[in-house]
C-alpha cells in the first residue's frame, strides 16, 4: 500500500468455526501509524463457502485437514479481478469465485478510509504479498495439512493435463480463426481528428477521437461533396474547411444534417473513442499490474508520482497512446476483412505532437501483431500506412471533427444533436468504466457489450518519441 516507514500494515486471520474443514473465514488488513498507533485505513475480507463447495471440502483429501487455503486461493484470483479501487469514507463490495464443478468461495469485502484522505486501495499488492505471506504461515502453522507428496504429485499432473488441455483449446481455436483471414481485395482511408486537451489538470475531462472509415472507392465522391458544402452553407465567402467550432449557431444544424447524410449515404464507418482522463489513467494501471504479476508489488505507481514525474512524458505517452489504440484496434478487422488502410491524423500545432503520433502509429503496428498472435496464432499485420494531414487539404477529417466534438459535448452536457442521433448506426463506442476497464457498445451511454482484456503493459519513464526511435527494427521494418 505504501512507502512510508511510519505506516505499519497489519493483516491478521480469523475463524468463525475452529473446524479446519469448515471456510468461514476473516481476513483483515489494518494500516496503523506507528508513532500515534492510530488505524488510518482497514479492510476486512469474509471468505465464506456455499453448500456445494462445503460438501466437497469435507471429503476433499487435503482441504478437510484445513480449507483456509482454498479461501485464500479465492481471495487471490478475486483481487487479480478487480486489481484495485477507490474508497471515499466507507464502501462494501461483493463478490466471490466460482468453480463450476465445485461450488461458489463468497467473498464480502470493507472498506474504511479512516483517516479521510481517501484511499487507492491496491488489491493486486495485498494478492502478492498478504495474501501469499497468510499461506505460508498458515502451512508453517498446520503442516499436517501440506499436501503429501503422492498427493503433491498427483496434484501436478492433472494440472499439467489441465494445462495440455487448455493450451490444444487454444491452438484449436486460433487454427479456426484463420479461416477468417481474407486476401486483400479492399482499401480504406481512416480520418482522425479529436477534441479535447492532451494535459491532465483536469482528470474529470474527456478527450474524445472519432476514427472515420472511408472506402477508398468513395473517397474522391465523399471529399467533392464535403467541399461543395462550403459554397452550400456559406455562398461566395466560404471558409476554408468546417471545423464545427467555428460554424455559426444559425448554420449548424443545417450543416450537420449534411454530413450525417453523406455518413449514411457512403456507408462510412465510424469507432469512438470518448476516454475520460482517470478512467483511462486507471485502465493503464490495470495493465501496468497484468505486466508485473508476479512481482511483490504489481502496482508500484501513483497518481502522484506519473504527474509529478516530467520524465514520464504523460502528455506525449497519452497522444501516442489514441493513435496506438485505433491501429491496433482495427487490424484484426481488417485482416478478417481483407483490407488495407492508409491512416490521416489531423496536424498538430506542435512538432512534438505530431512526433508522438508516428510514435503511437508504430506501437499500435506491434501491438497488433500481439492480438494477432492471440487470435489467429500468427503474428501478422495488415498493410497499413500513416500521415499527418492538414483538414484544409482533406475535407474527410471535418467528418472525424464533427463527431468528436459531439462525443465531449455529450459528457458535458449529455445532449445530442438529431443529426448524430440518425448517424449513430454507422458507430462504435469505445469507452472505460469506472474502474478502467475497456468497453465497447452500440450506443453512447450504454452498458459495454463487449470487455476487452488488460493486455500487459508497463508504464514506463521516457519519451515515446525516443523509444521508438531507439527501438530494434525487425527486417520487416526495414
Amino acid at each position: 500500500m505504501n512507502d512510508q516507514p511510519d505506516i505499519y500494515e497489519s493483516c491478521q486471520t480469523r475463524m468463525r468455526f475452529a473446524q479446519p474443514d469448515v471456510l468461514d473465514h476473516l481476513l483483515e488488513l489494518n494500516f496503523i501509524h506507528v508513532p500515534t498507533q492510530k488505524v488510518l485505513k482497514r479492510a476486512k475480507f469474509f471468505v465464506q463457502a456455499d453448500e456445494p463447495l462445503s460438501k466437497w471440502i469435507q471429503t476433499h483429501p487435503t482441504f478437510q485437514k484445513g480449507c483456509w487455503p482454498l479461501g485464500l486461493m479465492a481471495l487471490h484470483e478475486w483481487f487479480w479481478k478487480i486489481k484495485f479501487l477507490e474508497v471515499d469514507g466507507r464502501k462494501v463490495l461483493e463478490g466471490g469465485t466460482q468453480d463450476p464443478k465445485v461450488g461458489i468461495t463468497h467473498i464480502r469485502a470493507e472498506f474504511e478510509d479512516l483517516d479521510g484522505e481517501g484511499w487507492f486501495v491496491p488489491l493486486v499488492n495485498f494478492a502478492n504479498t498478504h495474501v501469499l505471506d497468510q499461506l505460508k504461515q498458515f502451512y508453517a502453522d498446520e503442516p499436517h495439512a501440506f499436501p503429501q507428496p503422492k498427493r503433491i504429485s498427483t496434484v501436478m499432473d492433472a494440472e499439467m493435463e489441465k494445462l495440455f488441455v487448455k493450451h490444444k483449446a487454444v491452438v484449436r481455436q486460433q487454427m479456426q480463426h484463420r479461416s477468417l483471414l481474407k486476401v486483400t481485395t479492399a482499401k480504406a482511408r481512416v480520418f482522425i481528428d479529436e477534441s479535447g486537451d492532451v494535459g491532465f489538470r483536469q482528470v474529470n475531462d474527456v478527450y474524445a477521437f472519432a476514427p472515420v472509415i472511408v472506402p477508398d472507392d468513395k473517397y474522391e465522391a465523399v471529399s467533392t461533396e464535403l467541399r461543395s458544402l462550403l459554397t452550400k452553407h456559406w455562398g461566395k465567402s466560404p471558409p476554408k474547411e468546417i471545423h464545427m467550432t467555428d460554424v455559426p449557431a444559425s448554420r449548424r444544424d443545417a450543416v450537420r444534417d449534411d454530413l450525417a447524410r453523406i455518413i449514411i449515404e457512403n456507408d462510412i464507418r465510424i469507432v469512438c473513442f470518448a476516454m475520460q482522463k482517470w478512467p483511462f489513467i486507471k485502465h493503464l494501471f490495470r495493465c501496468h499490474a497484468t505486466a508485473r504479476f508476479t512481482e511483490e508489488h504489481p502496482l508500484n505507481l501513483t497518481w502522484n508520482e506519473l504527474i509529478a514525474d516530467k520524465d514520464y512524458f504523460l502528455q506525449a505517452n497519452f497522444l501516442s497512446m489514441t493513435v496506438e489504440e485505433v491501429v491496433s484496434g482495427l487490424s484484426v478487422n481488417f485482416l478478417t476483412n481483407g483490407i488495407t488502410a492508409d491512416f490521416f491524423h489531423d496536424r498538430k500545432r506542435n512538432p512534438w505532437m505530431n512526433d508522438a503520433l508516428h510514435a503511437g502509429f508504430a506501437t499500435g503496428i506491434a501491438s497488433a501483431k500481439k492480438q494477432a498472435e492471440h487470435f489467429f496464432g500468427l503474428s501478422i499485420a495488415p498493410h497499413l500506412s500513416f500521415a499527418v494531414a492538414d483538414s484544409e487539404s482533406e475535407p474527410c477529417l471535418w467528418l472525424s471533427d464533427w463527431i468528436a466534438n459531439e462525443l465531449r459535448a455529450w459528457f458535458h452536457h449529455k445532449d445530442l444533436s438529431p443529426a448524430f442521433e440518425k448517424s449513430k448506426q454507422q458507430m462504435l463506442f469505445i469507452g472505460f468504466d469506472e474502474h478502467g476497464v475497456k468497453r465497447s457498445a452500440r450506443n453512447l451511454g450504454g452498458h459495454g457489450e463487449d470487455e476487452f482484456p488488460d493486455l500487459p503493459r508497463e508504464i514506463i519513464r521516457g519519451n515515446p518519441v525516443e523509444r521508438e526511435r531507439h527501438a530494434p527494427k525487425t527486417n520487416e521494418d526495414v
